[in-house]
């Protein structure tokens, strides 16, 4: 008989959830607060001058590398990708200094003003030294300290703390720079190793979703059985037939397993009876809100044309320290259009009322040492018929979220299954005749044939980038689970921005 699976949230982690259980066989109930699905995958359809386009403002990139859940179940769904630009730009109005990465000499030098500031070429100097000690890091057993401290017990420079450092770790988690430098340094250093970007070469070729990320969502909503928009899960409890969810509607059902993929705050608080352990760890991992504006104001961007990127992060002039992040989504998603669609955090009042298109709120956790303890017990909440998933297992990225669905899936006992496995299920089930292969001919035109075509060989090319990555360890780990600016939108930007061109420029300088 088939398992009823619920799944509470529809953001990656909820939908590689829901999908898995869907490939098991399990008849699957997807809930949702919000009118649509797709959380931090939020695409928007914009009239503009050369037609119609669909923007991404939340979940932008990805890799072959680090996104091996992810790229797989795009494979399966026949998700097209297309090749993204990415650069990464500074600006900061107190001083004027204005560079960018990835885009050579002339991302480094935009201006002659560059040649003439020399903190600026030294501090370019100290971007290969860091990636020196902080793969030394990685490869001692010392103790945890914070990124703060490791700069300072290195005599890196304040400069370089505030010009390169400060805003590579806070656009990546979305955070202010004055917490940048308290996020634990060995965390830190894992992640930017993993993405390449602890060297001069090696950082992965970035690639977006064509038609926007709503391609995927919508796939995979329509293989499930049941989806409940605008239905706010309320209380959720195990009882001897189940696990009983009531929703704000009233109705209450029960179900043979649940996956909670939401953020851990909301999570606990659906619990009815939570035990102490999950109301000790689904505490302890705090989130911080940005609004995000999609927006045509290039105002936003560096002065000098030299030293727009894709990514562009601006510390203004006041007393706040006040800092944004711009998206250049023309550049990123390559729209077909002259105009410059860009999302921004963290600038509501910089921008234009006149220029916006779209207001949103996404939410992201912060790394503390605290909760970066927590998060390596996190599957301490987990039992036999309900787990817990969402981007924060890990490092805040889509596919984090997406591995963390597939390891709360499989932790109640469901499949992700390949289609020729699905076949053979259901054959042995009886659900399905087999398929007899004429003789003399190495394949028919039953299911087989339609599967290798569209799945066998991606799946294997996936599944071999999935192994060099990261699936020989735990799925739960922190250290072993690839970033999810989900973190801010498109901070896997940060990638290419900060490695290899900057550090080829350097050494000829």
């Amino acid at each position: 008989m088939s398992r009823r699976v619920a799944v509470v949230g529809s953001g990656v982690a909820g939908l590689t959830a829901a999908y898995v259980a869907h490939r098991d066989g399990s008849t699957v109930t997807l809930y949702e607060a919000d009118d649509r699905l797709g959380g931090h995958a939020d695409t928007h359809q914009v009239e503009g001058p050369d037609g119609t386009l669909a923007i991404d403002t939340g979940f932008i990139v990805h890799n072959e590398r680090t996104y091996p859940t992810l790229l797989r179940m795009f494979a399966e769904l026949g998700v097209a990708t297309q090749e993204s630009e990415m650069s990464m730009s500074t600006r900061d109005d107190a001083t004027g200094l204005e560079w960018a990465g990835a885009l050579g000499a002339a991302g480094l030098f935009p201006t002659w003003r560059n040649l003439a500031r020399p903190a600026y070429l030294r501090m370019l100097g100290e971007i290969p030294r860091f990636h020196r000690a902080a793969r030394a890091v990685l490869g001692d057993d010392g103790d945890d300290t914070t990124l703060r401290d490791f700069l300072d017990d290195r005599r890196f420079s304040a400069y370089f703390a505030r010009h390169f450092m400060e805003p590579v770790v806070a656009a990546v988690w979305s955070c202010d720079p004055a917490v940048a430098l308290d996020y634990p340094a060995r965390y830190l250093f894992r992640f930017l190793d993993h993405h390449g970007m602890l060297g001069v070469f090696g950082s992965p070729p970035w690639k977006t979703v064509v038609g926007g990320s709503r391609s995927y969502v919508a796939r995979v909503g329509a293989l499930i059985d049941d989806v409940r928009l605008s239905t706010k899960v309320t209380s959720i409890s195990e009882t001897a037939d189940g696990v009983e969810l009531v929703d704000g509607n009233g109705d209450c059902a029960t179900y043979d397993a649940v996956v909670v993929a939401t953020h851990p705050d909301q999570a606990l608080s659906m619990l009815a009876d939570p035990t102490p352990v999950q109301r000790e760890l689904l505490s302890a991992i705090p989130y911080s809100a940005n609004p995000a504006l999609l927006h045509t104001d290039e105002s936003l961007l560096p002065r000098a044309r030299r030293a727009r990127a894709s990514w562009n992060f601006r510390r203004v002039a006041d007393d706040r320290g006040h800092v944004t992040v711009t998206y250049d989504l023309t550049r990123l998603m390559r729209l077909p259009t002259a105009t410059r669609y860009l999302v921004t955090l963290g600038g509501e009042d910089l921008v234009d009322p006149s220029k916006v298109i779209a207001r949103r709120e996404y939410a992201h956790p912060l790394y503390t040492p605290a909760s970066v303890a927590a998060q390596a017990r996190l599957g301490e909440c987990d039992t036999d018929r309900i787990a817990f998933a969402g981007a924060y297992h890990g490092w805040g990225f889509h596919e984090d979220g997406a591995r963390s669905g597939l390891a709360a899936a499989e932790r109640l006992g469901l499949r992700w299954l390949r289609r020729d496995e699905v076949r053979a299920s259901l054959v042995e089930e009886g659900a399905l005749a087999p398929v007899s292969t004429p003789a003399g001919l190495s394949g028919g035109p039953g299911f087989e044939t339609v599967a290798s075509a569209t799945s066998s060989t991606s799946e294997r090319a996936t599944s071999s980038t999935s192994e060099r990555a990261t699936s020989s360890t735990s799925e739960r780990a922190p250290v072993s689970t690839p970033a999810g600016l989900s973190g801010g939108p498109g901070f896997e930007t940060v990638a290419s921005a900060t490695s290899s061109t900057s550090e080829r420029a350097t050494s000829s300088t």
